[in-house]
């Protein structure tokens, strides 16, 4: 299991950006040496590794890369026409990664403008080709060591690469070696007493203009070929991940990522850990800043999950996990009564109360209207619900303005219902006749 990723906090950590980077086009002449420079920034400091056409350059005689805080040189000690390419300064650190480029053409001998380099103070001395001092008279010739070694290759081979010159030099360094083990009879007997130089001559079949510097470079690009460049990876980590998310079904929902490694990481996305296959609903795409991308469109209620993605190269991998909740609507029913207002009777001045209870999903709310008016707090009533269905309205005082019809209609998304019921105030008679006043009642109905 990668380790989790880390979250970045602002301002501590910021990605590699260069603050001096590599001119577009570079000259140079061979014999002479060329030096790349970059300057670069980030937290934490990033590291700067050069390529030339795509392949990592390694520190050798030929080439010395350096990093010395944000100022990054690469030196080709000399330079020479098969240097020219393209060039490449890749910083990266654990939060992203930049490169710039340069097209570097190096001038022969044979160029237009070419300028031979300086003599060089010092170096590999070089013995002059004065003859030898002739042999005593009493020594007479013998079959010599080398004397039946061929002649080096002509000219054209001698022009030949590298490899064609190290094998000529390599066959005849063991015919001398044979020689030496096994030697000719001698034909005359001489003794003398002196000292015997003999120098080994290392580029003997390479042109006498070939400095020591650039044999030296080939023999190193040649082991650097012989065991491999071993690139320089950075394991992927995830800069940006997201947060558990809600999603409508029927909606989009997008969850973003940004990761960062050398080489570039693949990703993969699971839910509930199965590999996710895109469609037409599900898409993985990367946008221009980097940023990684699953859509989910027509969310449906099996999309909910939890989401894993891995990233992987070379170098490693790094994974994140995060929560999707799909919510489902529920299913919305119509009102209907369970039961409807009833006609109710009290006296002048007394206390009087009605209601309904109405059934339905989402549960309903209620409009009062008295007469066809809609009704408020606000005018005098005492309007109410006990939050399951039930509606009430209450009169403290009853008088003859408050007997009429009253209307209760509850309503929800999925419809409305409306049920009707009148309150009936008792009023008091005044007669001439006093029996009458005892017993008589009228009675105001509207």
């Amino acid at each position: 299991m990668a380790e989790q990723p880390r979250k970045t906090k602002p301002g501590k950590f910021t990605p590699p950006t260069f603050s001096k980077i590599l001119e577009s086009e570079i000259s140079g002449m061979e014999g002479h040496p060329l030096v790349l420079e970059v300057n670069v920034k980030g937290t934490p400091l990033p590291q700067v590794q050069w390529f030339r056409e795509g392949a990592p350059i390694q520190n050798n005689p030929a080439f010395t890369a350096d990093q010395t805080g944000e100022v990054c040189t690469l030196v080709i000690a000399e330079a020479y026409p098969e240097d020219s390419g393209n060039y490449t300064a890749t910083a990266a650190n654990f939060y992203g990664s930049q490169s710039c480029q340069a097209n570097v053409t190096v001038k022969g001998k044979d160029d237009p403008g070419y300028i031979p380099p300086p003599p060089a103070s010092n170096g590999p001395a070089v013995l002059p080709d004065t003859p030898l001092p002739p042999p005593p008279a009493n020594v007479q010739p013998t079959s010599g060591l080398l004397d039946d070694l061929p002649p080096p290759p002509p000219e054209e081979e001698r022009k030949g690469p590298d490899a064609a010159v190290r094998m000529q030099q390599t066959r005849v360094t063991d015919e001398y070696h044979d020689r030496l083990r096994n030697p000719p009879p001698v034909q005359q007997e001489a003794s003398a007493t002196g000292t015997l130089k003999v120098q080994e001559k290392k580029a003997a079949y390479v042109k006498q203009s070939t400095p020591v510097a650039r044999a030296a470079r080939t023999q190193a690009r040649d082991r650097e070929d012989l065991r491999g460049v071993a690139e320089k990876n950075y394991r992927p980590n995830f800069v940006q991940v997201p947060e558990e998310t809600n999603a409508k079904e029927g909606g989009l929902v997008r969850l973003d990522c940004k990761v960062t490694g050398l080489p570039s990481p693949d990703l993969v996305w699971y839910r509930e850990g199965s590999p996710l296959r895109q469609d037409s609903n599900h898409r993985m795409i990367v946008r221009e800043n980097g940023v990684h991308s699953l859509l989910i469109s027509q969310c449906k209620a099996s999309d909910a999950g939890d989401y894993t993605c891995v990233s992987t190269n070379k170098a490693g991998q790094a994974e994140f996990t995060v929560t999707l909740n799909i919510l489902v609507e529920a299913q919305s029913v119509a009102p209907t009564w369970v039961q409807k207002l009833k006609n109710t009777t009290v006296k002048e001045g007394e206390h009087v109360r009605i209601f309904c209870t109405a059934a339905g999903d989402p549960v309903p709310y209620a409009i009062w209207k008295k007469d066809g008016i809609g009704l408020t707090e606000k005018s005098g009533y005492r309007l109410g619900t006990d939050g399951q269905g039930t509606f009430f309205l209450e009169v403290d005082h009853a008088s003859k303005a408050d007997a009429t019809w009253y209307t209760c209609s509850a309503h929800n998304q999925a419809g409305s219902i409306m049920c009707t019921g009148k309150i009936v105030v008792q009023i008091p008679h005044v007669s001439q006749k006093k029996s009458e006043q005892k017993s008589g009642k009228q009675f105001y109905m509207f």
